[in-house]
């Protein structure tokens, strides 16, 4: 495994090596790789920013995969963590460069965004379970600095961007079916018609699960209209919805899990613990060019979710109950030009969110919900921004990049049932971030570049919640005394294209954060949260893509990264335990790499490849008193794609866990300091899918 001595000789090295290779000969041939638009929020390409930034296409995302969510190609992005937790009922976990880890349930720390429009909401919390992979264009992963210039996040921000529809009417169908009766229908009307394009999805999932009690259906509709106005204006509309049930295992205490890693948790069946949750979101982007240089931007959504959850807490169940009002607006201002004769671009704009939500709590028996709150809470956040970013090229081998985001967030909790404790409050949070790159262009094909950034992140609403162990003392709260935690980024790295096949990234970081946000007391749905000290990630981040002869190619991906608490503290109901300095952040994987050796045969449409990742062990507890051991894990995928006349279609098979090995896929950090807590959710063994996918254009 990488250490940081070998990561500083690494650099050098690669340099060297690319200095001897035939790169301006091969220049004609080479490729960088994809646009973005998420680093500099104007069409760029990533090999010249100085940004770490990776780009999972629609073909990648579509070829041998079902297009369920974002673990099944995440695990190609250096960084990135988002772990198949095999349990419907709780949203995806994503984890960038550490930040995210902690989070039991949705995505913390991390921004995630759809068409320019915020899934993340504006204390902080978010969730990926409305993404639609069958529509997607492509999925941006940014890590870094620059994740700071939208906002409340520190680790990163994962972007998914809707495709135009095809320009002749096309319709089609996708079907797909696997272990644990797992059954997946799409279907997908897209066209243009004179100024209007538009694509419209539709799609529905069962499955009964690979544990005991986790049975799941979802039903998700997604839809993108684009409409020109005029030559100068375009009005683009996209609209999600998303209905789900599914039941939840819960975790599993390290004896359960070695014992059958496939049972229930304790009293999952007999409490029918569950989750019932609605979302529709809708939102409009309206572009318009002002002239050749200047484009104004005006992005408006709202949105609801409701979400009811059956858990086991309390003497008999509890039931958790949301009801969310969620909207926003942005205008932006791009202008592109020159200064002194250089390429120069310039972005800046206004944001405003907000989300009110009604939070109930009820008692449940058997899994069912006996009438009469004993909790009722009005609970709404607001933030407003400001930002500028400036992209500048003084001379052929400079790019340089700098931005400022301004950002007040101010929540309100309102106690519809103040007694005993009154668990109303207000906080009001304001930062400025600094964001500053450069990009040097050592030769045609190899770019060095650094990047520094200050970060924050907000609590959620769910960390506010309690302040004290709401089992123990009724959990009284607000916790008015949380504070945001906040970083300093600095990042080095190259991107290079050797010979005229091959592109590498490599990333080298540091993070070190100030009052890092810590579970106190209780665990999970009902733990409280502080500030502790200092803490630091150095980590090592490396991409290669090679296409090789005769129609392989190899896809490699190796992060490595120290996670740790610079300073000691103490958690957990007294007497509490002493969390030394130089423990590991749990959640956080020390190593992670993944590789992909393919080939096609194009005259026949076959592609297949062979997939191998490696996760290094990973510790459930700030304690660091229990760990989850490392695994690794091989694929298989395989099938056709033809074309014949007017039909496209796409056969596949894939085959998870070839060697059926049990390991736990994702923990539950923090679900006890001690070795018993129910931290561990298992992955599944080998298993199976099946697909088949048919379109016709008109």
């Amino acid at each position: 495994m990488p250490n940081p001595m070998s990561c500083r000789l690494l650099l050098p090295a690669l340099i060297g090596n690319l200095w001897v290779a035939p790169l301006f000969a091969a220049e004609a041939a080479l490729t960088t790789g994809p646009v973005v638009v998420t680093a500099t929020r104007v069409e760029q390409s990533g090999f010249d920013l100085p940004v770490s930034i990776d780009v999972v296409g629609a073909e990648t995302l579509a070829e041998g995969r079902p297009q369920i969510n974002l673990t099944e190609t995440a695990v190609r992005i250096p960084g990135v963590v988002v772990n198949n937790r095999f349990n419907a009922a709780q949203d995806l976990a994503v984890s960038s460069r550490g930040f995210g880890a902690r989070a039991s349930f949705g995505v913390r720390g991390v921004r995630i965004y759809a068409d320019g429009i915020p899934v993340t909401m504006p204390d902080g919390q978010g969730q990926t379970g409305t993404f639609n992979l069958d529509t997607a264009k492509s999925v941006e992963f940014m890590r870094g600095p620059f994740s700071a210039l939208y906002g409340n996040s520190s680790g990163g921000v994962v972007q998914i961007l809707t495709r135009d529809g095809a320009k002749t009417p096309t319709l089609g169908a996708a079907l797909a079916a696997g272990s644990y009766d797992t059954q997946r229908l799409s279907l997908i009307a897209e066209g243009q018609a004179g100024a209007l394009n538009y694509i419209v999805n539709a799609t529905d999932l069962d499955s009964a699960g690979y544990r005991d009690h986790s049975r799941s259906s979802r039903e998700s509709q997604h839809a993108k209209l684009g409409y020109a106005l005029s030559d100068a204006t375009r009005l683009t509309l996209v609209a999600t919805a998303l209905d789900q049930f599914a039941e939840d295992p819960l975790g599993l205490t390290e004896t359960q899990y070695r014992q059958d890693p496939r049972q229930a948790g304790t009293n999952a069946v007999a409490r029918n613990t569950r989750v019932y949750r609605k979302h529709t979101q809708a939102g409009m982007v309206l572009d318009h060019a002002l002239s050749a240089q200047n484009k104004l931007t005006a992005t408006g959504y709202v949105g609801s979710r409701d979400n009811q959850q059956y858990q086991t807490l309390g003497a008999t169940g509890r039931v958790a109950a949301i009801e969310r009002q969620f909207s926003g607006t942005e205008l932006k201002w791009t202008h592109q030009s020159t200064l002194a004769g250089a390429p120069f671009s310039l972005v800046a704009g206004l944001n405003y969110d907000s989300m009110k939500d009604g939070r109930k709590q009820f008692n449940a028996a058997a899994g069912n919900l006996i009438p009469g709150a004993t909790r009722d809470e009005q609970q709404k956040v607001t933030s407003s921004d400001q930002f500028v970013q400036a992209t500048f090229e003084p001379t052929e081998r400079w790019l340089l990049i700098a931005g400022l985001r301004h950002s007040e967030v101010q929540f309100d909790i309102t106690d519809n049932i103040p007694a005993p404790v009154d668990g109303s409050g207000k906080l009001t949070f304001s930062n400025t971030s600094p964001v500053l790159g450069a990009t040097f262009r050592l030769s045609p094909a190899v770019n060095l570049y650094a990047n520094y950034g200050q970060g924050f992140e907000t609590p959620t609403f769910i960390e506010l919640t309690y302040i004290g162990n709401p089992i123990t003392n009724g959990g009284a709260g607000p916790n008015l005394t949380l504070q945001p935690s906040k970083s300093k980024n600095y990042e080095v790295g190259a991107k290079a294209l050797i010979a005229d096949n091959t592109r590498a990234n490599l990333a080298l970081f540091r993070v070190d954060t100030n009052n890092e946000i810590v579970t106190d007391l209780g665990n999970g749905a009902t733990a409280s949260f502080k500030n502790v000290g200092k803490t630091r990630r150095t980590g090592l981040e490396l991409s290669l893509d090679s296409a090789l002869p005769h129609n392989f190619n190899l896809y490699g991906a190796l992060s490595w990264m120290r996670a740790e608490f610079m300073d000691s503290f103490c958690t957990g109901s007294p007497p509490c335990v002493t969390v030394p300095a130089g423990n590991r952040i749990p959640g956080t994987y020390a190593a992670t790499a993944y590789g992909e050796l393919s080939w096609k045969h194009p005259a026949s449409g076959f592609f297949s490849a062979l997939e191998a990742l490696r996760f290094g062990d990973t510790y459930t507890n700030d304690s660091n008193a229990q760990r989850a051991d490392g695994y690794s894990l091989f694929n298989l995928r395989a099938g056709f794609a033809q074309t014949l006349g007017g039909w496209k279609l796409r056969e596949f098979i894939r085959l998870e866990n070839l060697a059926d090995k049990v390991y736990v896929s994702s923990v539950r950090v923090n679900a006890s300091q001690a070795t018993t807590g129910a931290a561990f959710e298992p992955g599944a063994g080998r298993n199976y899918q099946l697909g088949l996918s048919a379109s016709y254009g008109f």
